[in-house]
C-alpha cells in the first residue's frame, strides 16, 4: 500500500452513489499484489491476511503453508521437482 502522501486524489478519492442517490467521496485502499509462485508464476492460494500483511501479530508458519517452500513455490511445482530429481538420480546410476 502506498504512503498516505502517494495517494493522489485521483487514485484514492472515489466518488460512490449511495442507496438514498447521494454521491459521498470513499477513501480507497491499494493492497499489493496476491502472491504468485516463483517457479510457475502461478496465483498462490494463501490466507488473505498473509496475502497484504494485515496481520503482524499472527506467526510465519500461521500465513504461509507448513512444508519445504511454503509460500514461496506451489506445492505442484515443489512435487514436480522432487519427481524430476528422482529421476536424474535413477538414470544416473
Amino acid at each position: 500500500m502506498p504512503r498516505p502522501g502517494q495517494l493522489t486524489r485521483g487514485r484514492a478519492n472515489r466518488t460512490v452513489k449511495t442507496p438514498g442517490g447521494r454521491l459521498v467521496v470513499h477513501r480507497q485502499k491499494f493492497y499489493s499484489a496476491s502472491a504468485t509462485c516463483g517457479g510457475t508464476g502461478v496465483k498462490m492460494q494463501l490466507k488473505h491476511r498473509a496475502k497484504h500483511r494485515l496481520s503482524r501479530k499472527a506467526s510465519k508458519s500461521a500465513k504461509r503453508p507448513n512444508r519445504p517452500y511454503g509460500g514461496k513455490i506451489t506445492a505442484r511445482a515443489v512435487k514436480r521437482g522432487l519427481i524430476r530429481q528422482v529421476r536424474r538420480e535413477s538414470t544416473v546410476e
